[in-house]
């Protein structure tokens, strides 16, 4: 063989293999991976921390990406050991179960988890929690049922009243005496301070005072539940306090795993929006998943309502690492390796390429 054609073959072959695209499986996973599912595969335009890292690791090795889309992580594995997919990212946790089965890069993002809890059963005081509980007693529906109910109780006590010429307690005029019957009532809902009665005034009076004792009875019952609620959700400071308590995970993630070993409830869900609505109805005590996950959708959540519905606790345990998965074996890896440090390394005092991704995508606001 000519001494020249070796190198030019040698050549060839790098710019054909530098040339091919590259079928990159992913999955829809805030803030990694997003992108509108009623649209059609073809026109889908991924977006995320992943898609852009993806696309930088492509331009430096000189590959097209195609994108095939799945809906769970179990998928993404599958499809990266059958050979549907070269290779897949998103947020894949590398465990060493999964190890086993595929290869792993290096790691593109280091975590840990972190637990989400409603804002409502955080640091209220009792007379705010007090007032969110009466405001939900008192809907529209019940408050006119109370108030006519009211309303009779106090013209029939003054009626009464009236006709009694022994009786002073209310004035016999009309809207004089409705008046004194009203501060009655209202009296009469939280204490006996009434002068002594007989007959029929004696029976409203007991009536109207039972009255104010079941609801002064539901209303305690409700606040202390409220408190009870609170005081289980302020108090989970790290993860030992995750132990006895209903903890929602996603049933096909790694963390479900973790929380069972130390003693959770476990509630296992199909997703995270359906974890977050556990939690936001009072059925979860907490959610637990990837933190920066979970403070990307506490964010979204609490910008949309324009409030704080939804915290994250500031703690992190069992730390974890992200990587692009491949097949066993496959010499793809150690060139996506490299390049994946090259994006993590500062450029004089400029940020990586990996640093801006951070602020770009999992900043906290």
């Amino acid at each position: 063989m000519h001494p020249i054609i070796a190198p030019l073959l040698m050549l060839l072959f790098t710019v054909i293999s530098f040339s091919e695209t590259v079928k990159v499986g992913i999955k829809p996973s805030e803030p990694w991976v997003m992108y509108d599912t009623n649209v059609s595969e073809e026109n889908r335009k991924p977006i995320g921390f992943s898609i852009d890292l993806w696309n930088k690791i492509a331009q430096n090795l000189g590959k097209e990406t195609e994108w095939v889309y799945y809906n769970s992580t179990s998928e993404l594995l599958n499809a990266v050991k059958t050979g549907e997919v070269d290779t897949a990212i998103s947020a894949i946790t590398i465990t060493s179960h999964r190890e086993e089965q595929i290869d792993f890069s290096n790691s593109m993002y280091e975590l840990g988890l972190q637990v989400m809890v409603s804002a409502d059963n955080t640091s209220s005081s009792v007379l705010t929690i007090m007032g969110k509980e009466i405001k939900k007693m008192m809907n529209l529906q019940s408050t006119i049922i109370f108030l006519l109910f009211f309303l009779i109780t106090i013209h029939l006590r003054w009626y009464v009243d009236k006709k009694d010429e022994n009786s002073n307690l209310f004035d016999k005029r009309y809207l004089h005496g409705i008046t004194d019957a009203f501060w009655w009532g209202i009296t009469m809902l939280v204490t006996w301070e009434t002068p002594l009665s007989k007959g029929l005034a004696r029976i409203i009076d007991l009536m109207w005072h039972i009255v104010g004792i079941i609801a002064i009875s539901i209303l305690t019952a409700i606040v202390t539940a409220a408190l009870t609620a609170q005081s289980i959700a302020g108090s989970i400071r790290s993860e030992k306090d995750l132990a006895g308590k209903f903890v929602a995970a996603v049933a096909t993630d790694a963390p479900i795993k973790y929380i069972e070993k130390i003693g959770a409830n476990v509630i296992p869900v199909k997703s995270l929006d359906e974890g977050i609505k556990l939690i936001r109805e009072g059925k979860a005590e907490a959610l637990v998943h990837d933190g920066p996950r979970l403070a990307y959708m506490a964010n979204q959540i609490n910008k949309e309502e324009k409030k704080k519905v939804l915290l994250v606790a500031p703690f992190q345990f069992n730390p974890q690492n992200y990587g692009i998965v491949f097949a066993s074996g496959n010499e793809f890896k150690e060139s996506v390796d490299r390049t994946l440090l090259k994006l993590r390394e500062a450029n004089g005092l400029n940020k990586s390429f990996h640093e801006e991704l951070k602020d770009k995508w999992l900043k906290i606001k």
